[in-house]
C-alpha cells in the first residue's frame, strides 16, 4: 500500500490543513472584506468623498444662495438633503429663527441667541455627527445653513467595512473550524460505514456456512483488512475442500478396514467351532472360549468403529418413534439377563410402571443400552453386580445403569472401550438427551436423562 493512500496520511492532511487554515484565515478575512471594497469604491458612485469635500461642497452651496429668497434657500436645502441620503439639515435665518429642517435628529430652538450660537457651534466641533456650518451668500447677515453627516459615510468604502472587520474574522474563523469539523465528520461516516459493510459481510454466509467475499472499497488500512478477509476465506474454502476429501479417504478406509476384518474373524469362528468338536483337555477348551470371546470382542470394535464412522459422517439411519421406554428397557434387561448369568453378575431391575413413552429410535436406543451392558461385562467384572432403572422425576425421565466396578480410573485390561462410550454420547446427543457418567473406586453410574 503506498503510503499517501494510508487512512493516517489523509487525516493527517486534515489537521494539517485545520493547522495552517488559522493564520490564513487573518488573510482570507482581510481580502473578504478590503477586496470586495475595493470593487466597490471604483465601481459605486457614492456622494460622500472626504470631510474636506464634504466642507467645500457646503461652503460653496451656501455662497450660491446669495440672491436667493426664502423659498429657493429651502428647495436648495430640500434637494441636498435628496443628494446626501442620511444627513441632518437646517438653516437660520437672519433673524436667528429655525426655518426649514431635514431628518435633524435633536430638538432645535425656535430662536438662535448668541450665547447658544456659540454653545452650538463649540459642541459641534470635531463631533460626530461631522458639522459644517456656512454662512448664506458669505454673509453673516443673512443667516446660516448646517449640515450634519456621520463620520463613517464619509470614509472610504475599505475603511466603513474594517469598523465590521471584527465581526466578518470571526465570522470567517467560524466557517473555517465548521469546516474542519464537517471534514472530519464526512471522514469518519467514511470509515465508520467501511467497517460497518466488513461487519454485515461477516455475517453473511453460504451454503456451506462460510462467510462470503467482500469487494475491495479502497487501497488502505481497511482495503487491506477486506483483502486478508477475502485471504482467509479462501483458505477456509480450500481447508474445507481439503477436509471432505480427507474424510472421504478415511470412511472409504475404515469401510475397507472393517470389511477385510470381519471376513477373517468367521473363518477364524467357524474353525474354532470345529476344535471345539474335536477330541481336546479342558485347557484346550478354555483357550478355545477365550479365544472365542476375543473374537467376539474384536468384532465389537469393529462394529463400534464403523458405527462411529457412520455417526460422525451424519450417515448412520435415524427413525424415530414412541417407545414406551419401561417395556423397551425390560425387553432388553431379559435379552442380557443369561449373559448376567454366565458371568455370574447380580442384576437388579427397577422399572416404573409403563407410562413414560419416548419418541426416538429403537435401534439407537437398543445399540446405546448393548454398548453401556457390555462395558460392564468388560471392565466391572470385578463387582459382579449390574443395576438398570427407569423413573420419572420433576426433573425428567431418565435411564440408570450402575455397577460396583473399580471405576473408569482403573485399568480393567480391557482397551478399547473409549469409542463405544464416544458412540453413546454421540447417539444421546443428537437425540437431545443428556448423558452423564459419576464414577469412583465403589463403582459407576451412568445416567440418560431427557428433560422435561
Amino acid at each position: 500500500m503506498k503510503w499517501h493512500r494510508s487512512l493516517q496520511f489523509k487525516y493527517l492532511s486534515i489537521i494539517l490543513a485545520a493547522v495552517l487554515c488559522i493564520p490564513i484565515s487573518f488573510s482570507l478575512a482581510s481580502a473578504l472584506v478590503y477586496v470586495p471594497g475595493v470593487f466597490l469604491e471604483k465601481e459605486t458612485v457614492h456622494p460622500y468623498e472626504g470631510y474636506n469635500e464634504l466642507t467645500e461642497m457646503w461652503h460653496k452651496e451656501a455662497g450660491q444662495l446669495k440672491a436667493a429668497n426664502d423659498i429657493e434657500v429651502a428647495e436648495k436645502l430640500q434637494s441636498l438633503h435628496k443628494k446626501y441620503p442620511g444627513s441632518q439639515l437646517f438653516w437660520v435665518d437672519k433673524e436667528g429663527r429655525t426655518r426649514e429642517s431635514f431628518s435633524y435628529k435633536e430638538e432645535l430652538p425656535d430662536i438662535w441667541t448668541p450665547s447658544y450660537t456659540i454653545s452650538y457651534m463649540k459642541n459641534s466641533f470635531d463631533a460626530d455627527p461631522f458639522t459644517v456650518v456656512a454662512f448664506i451668500g458669505d454673509d453673516k447677515d443673512k443667516g446660516f445653513m448646517v449640515i450634519r453627516v456621520d463620520r463613517m459615510m464619509l470614509e472610504p468604502p475599505i475603511q466603513r467595512l474594517g469598523y465590521q472587520y471584527d465581526a466578518i474574522y470571526f465570522t470567517v474563523l467560524a466557517v473555517l473550524m465548521l469546516a474542519f469539523l464537517f471534514l472530519s465528520w464526512l471522514f469518519f461516516k467514511r470509515l465508520h460505514k467501511r467497517i460497518l459493510r466488513l461487519k454485515e459481510a461477516m455475517k453473511r454466509k453460504d451454503h456451506s456456512g462460510l462467510p462470503l467475499p467482500i469487494a475491495l472499497s479502497n487501497k488502505d488500512e481497511i482495503g487491506e483488512l477486506e483483502e486478508s478477509f477475502n485471504n482467509m476465506i479462501k483458505e477456509l474454502e480450500e481447508s474445507r475442500e481439503r477436509e471432505k476429501r480427507e474424510e472421504k479417504i478415511r470412511k472409504d478406509l475404515m469401510a475397507s478396514l472393517s470389511h477385510d476384518l470381519r471376513t477373517p474373524l468367521t473363518t477364524m469362528r467357524a474353525h474354532l467351532f470345529s476344535v471345539k468338536k474335536e477330541s481336546v483337555t479342558e485347557a484346550g477348551l478354555e483357550a478355545a472360549r477365550a479365544i472365542d470371546e476375543k473374537i467376539d470382542f474384536i468384532s465389537a470394535l469393529i462394529d463400534n468403529l464403523f458405527s462411529y464412522t457412520l455417526l460422525s459422517s451424519g450417515k448412520y439411519h435415524y427413525h424415530p418413534k414412541e417407545i414406551n421406554l419401561s417395556r423397551f428397557v425390560r425387553k432388553k434387561a431379559a435379552e442380557w439377563y443369561p449373559v448376567f448369568e454366565q458371568h455370574r453378575f447380580e442384576a437388579e431391575i427397577d422399572l416404573e410402571p409403563d407410562t413414560i413413552i419416548w419418541f426416538a429410535d429403537p435401534e439407537w436406543i437398543e445399540r446405546i443400552l448393548d454398548n453401556l451392558l457390555q462395558n460392564i461385562i468388560r471392565h466391572a467384572d470385578e463387582g459382579k453386580y449390574v443395576g438398570i432403572t427407569v423413573r420419572q422425576t420433576e426433573f425428567g425421565q431418565y435411564i440408570m445403569i450402575r455397577d460396583r466396578g473399580n471405576g473408569f480410573r482403573q485399568d480393567s485390561g480391557n482397551k478399547g472401550a473409549g469409542i463405544g462410550l464416544t458412540i453413546v454420547e454421540m447417539m444421546t446427543k443428537k437425540m437431545n438427551l443428556t448423558f452423564r457418567i459419576d464414577s469412583d473406586s465403589s463403582g459407576t453410574v451412568i445416567s440418560i436423562l431427557k428433560e422435561t
